[in-house]
């Protein structure tokens, strides 16, 4: 599965400065939502879970992949490896941080905003990518590299589908290399294809910018019941 390959090189390309943006709009949203306990849907390493702890929220995290939940779980965050239509609790509010909601195809999205209503009570607060970040900016060629870890990434964008082919190079002694690839699609969806599908009222959209570009590379979605 390409997202477990990527959870092995996620923190080889992240960019820790726009995530602390990004993150740190999300916490002001729920701090101004008035609400306790979140749901963090796609929680991956932990990050974001582990500082809207320290903020004072209850939350929760979700992720499909178990190396990402064993990450958050060491980092403190109270995490599963779980679908959201698997669970069976209640939530004030539900964010879905960083490209979660771009990783579903068109056939999972309306089920999976269907199941994020019955687990949530007030809010969901979610990110999208705008056309401009997946067509012009996420385009091309990326390297990273760590003392055991070689990574590049390319990516493709075509009819509404960004594809990023993975390749990753793990050594596994001095003299030896394993080879991984895969690739991950996400998906651009207009704002308004959401509103179609999803049965909450769409509260605040706050463009945002995280590389400094004049255009707004992500819309924060704040849906309410």
């Amino acid at each position: 599965m390409g997202l477990e390959l990527y959870a092995k090189i996620e923190e080889l390309f992240l960019d820790k400065e726009a995530a602390h943006i990004l993150w740190g709009e999300f916490i002001t949203i729920l701090k101004e939502l008035n609400v306790k306990s979140v749901l963090d849907i796609g929680c991956g390493g932990g990050d974001f879970c582990l500082m809207a702890k320290e903020n004072g929220f209850d939350i929760k995290g979700i992720d499909l992949s178990k190396a990402q939940v064993k990450k958050a779980i060491k980092k403190g965050c109270d995490c599963r490896a779980i679908d959201v239509c698997e669970l069976d609790e209640k939530f004030e509010a539900a964010v879905a941080v960083f490209d979660v909601v771009n990783y579903l195809s068109p056939d999972e999205l309306k089920k999976f905003f269907s199941c994020v209503e019955k687990v949530v009570d007030k809010y969901f607060v979610f990110d999208i990518n705008t056309l401009y970040a997946m067509e012009d900016l996420a385009i091309g060629t990326l390297k990273a590299e760590s003392e055991d870890k070689f990574s590049v990434l390319y990516s493709e964008f075509e009819d509404n589908k960004l594809i990023t082919e993975i390749t990753l190079f793990e050594k596994k002694d001095e003299n030896c290399y394993i080879k991984h690839q895969k690739s991950i699609i996400q998906y651009f969806y207009p704002l308004e294809k959401i509103e179609k599908i999803s049965n909450m009222r769409v509260k605040n959209i706050i463009p945002i910018s995280l590389y400094g570009s004049k255009e707004a590379e992500k819309l924060i979605v704040v849906l309410e019941k």
